[in-house]
């Protein structure tokens, strides 16, 4: 009876989830579509390799900037948010790590702006857009912090409504700054817009009482800071995947066509929808979910379960977006990038066994398993960029990607199958 009672709360919270995060990210698809076709009609596929490249630089400042402190944030605080004491410890000591590596990556980015522009662009046009996004890099940071937090109290509805926001913000920033400054407007958008949402997310907070802004100080709790740099390891291992797609970009824009690039990052951003609609539930729900089950029992229903919908929703979609395919790119995309039909295949493929591979994965976050982590990561990481590189030195031009992106992710996959039942299972975190 408890168990059947258990089973149907499970079940209850993860269609929740699901289903918020689906309405969210249909919202966020929507003003993504526009966003995407805007961009792809006032810059053309070579912005777009441009664009790609910056995103990546993005990712790595945001890993960085926070330490990679911010999913054992969330775990922590799902675990201790019972305990005033251990919940004020570690949400101090997040902040503090936040402040000191906000700190850092601001200089980095100072000192090597000119460096790092010629890597990503080849020249020093876009510098100021460099120098923006240092100057801005703290306010990011600390909304990221704010939202570990909310994630963490399981306070669903207000963490998806603030990522809204955040959409719709950057919508707003792209669509007038791309309008009047084209690729530099693009630039300058993703360098900003992020950091104003951090007045959006204080607005909530207070307005429901989520949490006491003021308990957050700075802290040097040695117990809390060692606890949170374990996931600052499994963090900085994550850097290597907007590396391998800066080179596999440079390699795309040397080897066959900056046009070439320009298509796989669309492709990439049709992928990116899927991606972001299952990867939000995923983290949203299962990492703190993951962080408090310590039965082994509970953990192997909770997986099924997740299994079941969580693939069954990405099949459904994959499936939608292969069969429009031709209608997607007319409407997101131009003529320039028709070639991405030949390629939809192949990416969405990939994704389906990505979404899969994820679900295991994050139970080494949520239970801070950090040597099979960054094991797993950096081994299939050299992998991806190896096949990558192999693919198109042999000619296989668009198709190389996407076809290194679902062999990476079907093995990856049958990887994480077999860690989860022979180590997973057999940790002695679990009863």
């Amino acid at each position: 009876m408890l168990l059947a009672k258990l089973k149907q709360k499970v079940k209850g919270d993860l269609v929740k989830v699901l289903s918020l995060t689906a309405i969210a990210n249909l919202i966020k698809i929507g003003i993504n579509l526009v966003t995407t076709k805007v961009v792809a009609v006032l810059i053309g596929p070579g912005g777009v390799a441009l664009v790609g490249q910056f995103t990546n630089l993005i990712t790595i400042l945001t890993t960085t900037s926070t330490g990679g402190i911010t999913n054992g944030t969330v775990r922590y605080v799902s675990e201790h948010k019972g305990n005033n004491e251990s919940y004020n410890a570690y949400i101090s000591a997040s902040f503090s790590i936040t402040l000191f590596f906000s700190f850092l990556s601001t200089i980095v980015l100072l000192l090597f702006a000119k460096s790092i522009c010629l890597l990503l662009f080849s020249d020093l046009t876009y510098l100021s857009v460099i120098y923006v996004t240092a100057f801005t890099l703290f306010l990011y940071s600390f909304n990221s912090l704010l939202l570990s937090i909310i994630n963490g109290k399981k306070l669903y509805n207000k963490y998806i409504f603030i990522n809204l926001i955040s959409s719709f913000t950057g919508f707003i920033f792209t669509l007038i700054l791309v309008y009047f400054f084209r690729v530099y407007g693009a630039l300058l958008a993703l360098a900003t817009y992020q950091s104003v949402v951090i007045l959006i997310t204080i607005r909530v907070i207070r307005r429901y009482h989520l949490f006491s802004i003021k308990d957050i100080r700075i802290s040097f709790s040695k117990k809390s800071w060692i606890a949170l740099f374990a996931y600052s390891l499994m963090a900085i291992t994550g850097l290597i995947w907007p590396l391998i797609n800066i080179v596999i970009r440079s390699a795309l824009i040397t080897e066959v066509s900056v046009d070439t690039a320009g298509v796989w990052e669309g492709m990439t951003r049709v992928s990116g929808f899927v991606l972001a609609i299952m990867g939000t539930a995923i983290t949203t729900y299962f990492l703190p979910r993951f962080s408090e089950i310590s039965d082994k029992t509970e953990l192997q229903k909770e997986v099924l379960t997740g299994m079941k919908l969580v693939l069954t929703a990405t099949f459904v979609i994959t499936l939608l977006l292969y069969i429009f395919k031709s209608t997607i790119i007319q409407i997101l995309f131009t003529d320039s990038f028709a070639a991405m039909k030949d390629i939809f295949l192949l990416q969405l493929s990939g994704d389906f066994f990505w979404v899969a591979k994820m679900i295991l994965t994050v139970i080494l976050v949520a239970k801070a398993m950090t040597k099979h982590y960054i094991i797993l990561e950096v081994v299939f990481g050299l992998f991806y960029l190896i096949l990558s590189v192999v693919f198109i030195s042999v000619g296989l031009e668009l198709k190389s990607v996407p076809l290194a992106h679902l062999i990476y992710n079907f093995l990856y996959f049958a990887v994480m199958i077999f860690v989860y039942r022979k180590m997973i299972l057999k940790n002695k975190l679990f009863t």
